[in-house]
């Protein structure tokens, strides 16, 4: 395994990565302030709360946080595991080798953002804080998701 430091881009990005997963762990420190609160469990598409349950599904959401932050971090060291589409050229599966660890990196900081983001409009609507989560972030966040993605396979299918 890797572990030297490839490049400062992708070192502040993995640093941001780990400072949204440490935002979307705080509310697990104040989850004893929200016994007896309705916690919101489901959104609907104008960001109004559609489902609420007990303090305890508050958890939940920095934990799927924590554990896909582990697994896109071993993606992201062992690229060898990654799928290679069948009509990619053998220069096309080596640059796949030599570049995913970028990809999963970067999809690890949306992915982050979003989750923290969620976080901290839930945490904020269970504690009486805000009536809505808005959908600006969600709106950005998948769109960067798209905009990686897009970015990554382009590069790999036009890669000589």
């Amino acid at each position: 395994m890797n572990l030297e430091i490839r490049n400062w881009p992708h070192f502040a990005i993995e640093m941001l990565s780990i400072l949204l997963l440490i935002c979307c762990l705080l509310p697990l420190l104040k989850i004893g302030q929200l016994d007896g609160a309705a916690v919101p469990t489901h959104y609907d598409a104008a960001g109004q709360v559609d489902r609420t349950g007990s303090s305890d599904d508050m958890a939940a959401l920095p934990l799927l946080a924590l554990i896909m932050f582990a697994v896109l971090t071993v993606a992201e060291k062992v690229p060898k595991l990654m799928n290679a589409p069948k009509k990619l050229s053998e220069n096309g599966k080596a640059y796949l080798q030599a570049n995913g660890w970028k990809y999963a990196r970067e999809i690890k900081l949306c992915i982050m953002a979003l989750m923290t983001y969620i976080t901290y409009w839930t945490y904020s609507i269970a504690a009486g804080k805000a009536d809505g989560m808005p959908q600006w972030g969600l709106i950005v966040s998948v769109g960067a998701l798209l905009a990686v993605t897009i970015r990554f396979y382009y590069r790999l299918y036009n890669y000589n």
